[in-house]
């Protein structure tokens, strides 16, 4: 078991947690050459799953429960289980990363959607707020229009590789944009790999960790950056972990007293170079019915730029995923890389994501 040094001061400059100095082997280290075809990581729901779905949402309605009332004993689904237990087995053990396919979107209103996606997430873990709106799904869209300082997930804007706050973050799509929206993943595991090879002070200078920045998701009375470092990356009982959002590192550096010289930004250029190799990151746009879960300590994920269109339902729409018309939910989730990472921390960072 990796020791677990106390995350308190800023001034000791010692990693957190030993640098795992060897490649790791582990279904989460993939590269896009694993997949021959989007087949290898899709579960697709059939015909009996569909129909319970249907039933549940029934029984729902007729009970007059909304999503704030929603509760796993709510949305009984037995005939899920197995794609519930083949979701927790590769989000925990194998490859970080799940799309589950062939919900018929064009059946539900947007609100019932919302309660499946959501409904389904209760087998997972515990629902998280989505920002400091209170938000139980995010809506994923561009709303710049109504907020040009709306968060990353809330505006139109390429995002670059990064990990969120939770443990595990869904996405369902209820139907695309006019353009963009991109889905792109990376193994942080992958990463960790090429960057020890290549990289190998950077690598220890991200087991170091950074300040983030809360953007405005701290308790009154909190500082506006964290008073510890969050280490990029994490070696505890033998699980290696990342956490990364570039924006809130420089942002929380330079708030802290401690803003980054060229020396310090490089490390970060490195870092972000290797997420985006064609041979790490795999890409692919969610369709309508299509929903990916994804496990933020070893998944990095991005999207590319989207346009929404101009029709006003597109404003007014619930969106979530790849800048589509979708929804977003984080989790917390009851899993031993959750549970070592937390305590590598110190203390649990803001439930809200990042993008």
């Amino acid at each position: 078991m990796s020791a677990i040094r106390q995350n308190a001061t800023l001034d000791d400059d010692a990693p957190l947690t030993p640098v795992y100095a060897a490649p790791i082997d582990h279904p989460g280290a993939w590269r896009v050459a694993d997949f021959k075809t989007p087949a290898d990581y899709t579960i697709e729901l059939d015909a009996t799953q569909l129909g319970d779905i249907g039933r549940a949402i029934r029984q729902i309605n007729a009970a007059g429960l909304g999503l704030d009332d929603l509760r796993r004993e709510h949305f009984e689904v037995p005939s899920l289980q197995p794609v519930i237990d083949e979701i927790r087995h590769q989000i925990e053990g194998g490859r970080g990363f799940v799309v589950v396919r062939r919900l018929p979107v064009e059946d539900y209103s947007k609100d019932e959607i919302g309660v499946i996606f959501w409904g389904i997430g209760t087998y997972l873990g515990r629902g998280l707020s989505q920002s400091v709106l209170g938000d139980r799904l995010g809506h994923v869209k561009d709303f710049s229009r109504e907020d040009p300082l709306a968060r990353a997930y809330r505006n139109k804007q390429e995002l670059s590789p990064h990990t969120d706050s939770c443990d595990l973050v869904g996405l369902a799509c209820l139907r695309n944009a006019v353009s963009g929206g991109v889905s792109r993943l990376t193994s942080a595991l992958s990463v960790h790999n090429v960057m020890l090879e290549e990289y190998p002070e950077a690598l220890e200078r991200l087991y170091r960790g950074y300040v983030f920045h809360r953007r405005g998701e701290e308790k009154p009375g909190d500082l506006p950056h964290t008073p510890y470092r969050v280490p990029v990356y994490s070696n505890t009982e033998g699980k290696i972990s990342a956490r990364y959002v570039r924006t809130y590192v420089e942002a929380g550096e330079a708030a802290a007293g401690r803003p980054m010289g060229e020396a310090e930004r490089a490390v970060l250029d490195h870092f972000e170079e290797v997420t985006k190799r064609p041979e790490l990151m795999l890409e692919f746009t969610l369709k309508p019915g299509e929903i990916y879960f994804i496990n933020n300590y070893t998944i990095l994920h991005a999207r590319t730029a989207f346009d929404d269109g101009d029709a006003e339902e597109d404003r007014r729409g619930t969106c979530c995923g790849s800048g589509s018309k979708c929804r977003r939910c984080g989790l917390s989730i009851r899993t031993s890389r959750a549970a070592a990472s937390r305590r590598c921390l110190g203390e649990c960072p803001p439930t809200t994501g990042a993008d």
